[in-house]
């Protein structure tokens, strides 16, 4: 298990939309056109979801940073990133563009392109890093399981403290990343909507529907048969 990289997805979407669910997490993507052209973006939290159609990429490299990582990483407070994709190299440098021209060495090799990118990321970690860190992270495993009072009390903080440290180290609230990861919990499961409900963490399934519309701008019904919001941008 990779200490900062969460996830690593290797190639893009083959379905003709792609479907963006919030996310909580920052992601750095290498990609290549069919022309040749090789960039490398930072999307940062995104609080609700998006729908567009799939673009024809040849290669697309995406590392899903740990929550908390991405000050260490980017050097940037993840809140300053939300709803947004911005280059890399307006965040580190002259150094991002030079990575984006090497990364088409590897445009065959997408495995080896993405340890590339994750060791130029990690070489940039500080010696020191906060001890707020470990709290962000233990906050993390507890929501959306605990109201954030909860939390707060558990890791012997007050509450306005962690909501201040969560949004500088994640990007959203404490709340907001609840609501997002209890969303994600939902995507994809085949049981009952008020199984569904109860294993996801609401209280009953209206708190289900009502979160899942705000968030994924569709009912879990519409959502479920692909009846979805298309974006082309």
């Amino acid at each position: 298990m990779h200490p900062w990289i969460e996830t690593v997805t290797l190639t893009p979407a083959t379905t003709p939309i792609t479907v963006l669910p919030p996310d909580p997490a920052t992601t750095v993507v290498w990609r290549m056109t069919p022309a040749g052209d090789s960039d490398v973006l930072v999307a940062g939290p995104r609080t609700t979801a998006a729908y567009h159609t799939t673009k024809d990429l040849p290669v697309c490299v995406r590392l899903r940073i740990r929550p908390g990582g991405v000050i260490p990483l980017l050097g940037t407070p993840p809140d300053q990133l939300v709803d947004q994709v911005v280059p890399l190299e307006s965040l580190c440098g002259a150094s991002a563009t030079s990575l984006a021209e090497q990364l088409v060495t590897y445009r065959n090799r997408p495995a080896r392109a993405a340890d590339v990118l994750s060791d130029y990321l990690t070489a940039r970690v500080p010696t020191y890093l906060p001890e707020r860190l470990a709290l962000v992270r233990t906050a993390v495993a507890d929501l959306p399981g605990r109201r954030v009072d909860e939390a707060a009390a558990r890791l012997g903080v007050s509450e306005r403290y962690l909501r201040r440290v969560f949004r500088q180290a994640v990007g959203v609230s404490p709340k907001h990343f609840a609501r997002i990861a209890r969303v994600r919990r939902v995507i994809g499961t085949r049981h009952s909507w008020a199984d569904t409900a109860a294993y996801a963490g609401y209280t009953d399934q209206s708190h289900l529907i009502a979160d899942f519309r705000a968030l994924m701008h569709v009912t879990p019904k519409a959502y479920a048969t692909g009846n979805v919001p298309l974006s082309t941008c």
